[in-house]
């Protein structure tokens, strides 16, 4: 890393404390997943906001118009660097429950503060654990509180879209919830997926259009899978 990337982590680090603190005593003291998800926005927003501008990351967004803020949504973003989480946090209206591995909660303050927050944590290795904590959440959560998932299951290494995993999509129609397929481009050139090296650059968030799932059933899962799918594939450049 260069002395800068050193001096920012610094200052990253210092941000974590900041905001992990009040994120973790205030979020454990809120009752019910739906108002830890609304603190928890402002905490991740204030958060992330403050963490771009140290990464010197700006952010190009588009789409906002598809969405009622006031409407709860399954969000799904196609992930390839560890920029994409900050961007998508400050972009989208809604109160978010991101899906996450848990290996992430045991990082201290990060970690902590999603766990207080009201976030979703599955273990990717217990299917039936990480079905229930879906759908426990999906229970408990109210008013236009949403869910924030990558599809993939994890990042891309190369920018490629993997395959999808049907989990959230099977979410999807358990609640008839829309699904809000979100692109992100740009951050893979702002850090890659297996570096800690941090270029300032543009993040570019585009919201497309809601997937109704009205109606659907288990047996429509590969037909919303391949709509997402084509929703988050990047736009054929022509010269």
């Amino acid at each position: 890393m260069s002395p800068l990337n050193v001096l920012q982590f610094i200052g990253l680090g210092l941000l974590t404390l900041l905001f992990g603190v009040p994120g973790i005593t205030i979020g454990l003291l809120l009752p019910g997943r739906s108002r830890k998800g609304r603190f928890f926005r402002l905490i991740a927003k204030g958060y992330c906001g403050l963490a771009l501008r140290l990464f010197r990351i700006r952010i190009k967004r588009s789409g906002l118009e598809n969405i009622d803020p006031a409407k709860p949504y399954i969000f799904m973003a196609n992930h390839i660097s560890h920029a994409d989480a900050p961007a998508l946090a400050v972009v989208l209206p809604q109160p978010l429950h991101w899906v996450f591995k848990k290996e992430l909660g045991s990082i201290p303050f990060f970690g902590w503060t999603l766990r207080a927050g009201g976030q979703i944590m599955v273990d990717r290795a217990d299917r039936q654990q990480a079905a229930g904590a879906l759908q426990a959440a999906l229970d408990s959560l109210s008013g236009n509180n949403s869910i924030m998932i990558y599809p993939e299951g994890t990042r891309s290494r190369d920018g490629r879209l993997l395959p999808l995993k049907k989990g959230g999509f099977r979410m999807a129609i358990d609640a008839g919830l829309p699904i809000v397929p979100v692109r992100v481009s740009g951050t893979r050139e702002i850090v890659a997926a297996d570096s800690l090296r941090v270029l300032g650059g543009t993040a570019r968030i585009e919201i497309l259009p809601p997937i109704p799932v009205t109606g659907k059933t288990v047996a429509d899962i590969p037909e919303l899978m391949a709509a997402v799918r084509e929703a988050l594939q990047p736009p054929v450049q022509t010269a």
